[in-house]
């Protein structure tokens, strides 16, 4: 059975390696269209990277997922301004994810140089804000959320579910979490603990969790507060995110 498994893998792995160039062409196409402000551009091209992050870590190809992140959240950003300077560093994505269509660039070290180059292209895209991960299931709050910190010089993703923030915490530094701590498939005390046992640049990051369930949270994972969900929820995430950051992000805090 496994090595049917491994067989399958393998097949849809050589599927997917065929077809990468001639995506990577749309992708290019995309950013293009979006550059010159086509109808519905910015909706296929992140539909196309959405796509890509899921089938490429789905055949084994797991470097192709923080690529697709990152590139995701940079399109996002930059929807409102893509000028020509925000279509190069969008094309330099897609350069990335080519690399993966060479053996070379699936092997350690070619891994290694494209993490390195996403780490580069990261602090980059910052220009000195502080980076925060927002994890929330309800849509109406996470909407308040994006309305709220739309303005404030600092990057704020926002997520709705403990599995895949959990995959982002593990592959992209951040300076904040804030989580939700019911969440629809892993809570954040599961988050949060997995994070802690975990060997990566986001083990000790402050915690702050969004909360009115008044039991206790075990003192090992090391929460920096705990925020009700109530009328004075925002205030009290931007007061706490001020004292989290680190000194040098202290001017970048939400306001």
């Amino acid at each position: 059975m496994s090595f049917d498994l491994e067989s399958l893998l393998a097949e849809l792995q050589a599927e997917f390696l065929d077809e990468l160039p001639g995506r990577c062409d749309d992708l290019e196409t995309a950013v293009l269209s979006l550059e010159t402000k086509q109808p519905g551009a910015f909706d296929e091209l992140f539909r196309q990277v959405h796509s890509l992050k899921g089938t490429g870590g789905g055949v084994g190809i797991a470097i192709i997922t923080p690529v697709c992140h990152q590139f995701e959240t940079y399109i996002g950003e930059s929807k409102q301004r893509f000028d020509r300077k925000a279509a190069s560093v969008a094309l330099a994505y897609v350069d990335l994810i080519r690399r993966t269509i060479a053996p070379s660039g699936r092997e350690p070290t070619g891994i290694a140089a494209i993490e390195q180059a996403l780490e580069q292209m990261r602090v980059a895209s910052l220009s000195g804000r502080a980076s925060i991960l927002l994890v929330e299931p309800s849509q109406t709050v996470r909407m308040l959320f994006q309305k709220e910190f739309a303005s404030a010089s600092t990057q704020v993703q926002i997520l709705k579910n403990g599995l895949e923030a959990l995959d982002r915490l593990l592959r992209e530094p951040f300076d904040v979490l804030i989580i939700s701590r019911e969440l629809p498939d892993l809570n954040a005390i599961a988050v949060m603990a997995a994070l802690r046992e975990a060997r990566c640049r986001n083990s000790d990051i402050p915690v702050i969790l969004i909360s009115s369930n008044p039991a206790p949270v075990p003192k090992r994972l090391a929460l920096h507060a705990v925020v009700k969900r109530d009328v004075n929820l925002i205030a009290e995430l931007k007061r706490h995110i001020g004292v989290a950051l680190p000194p040098q992000a202290a001017d970048s805090r939400p306001r």
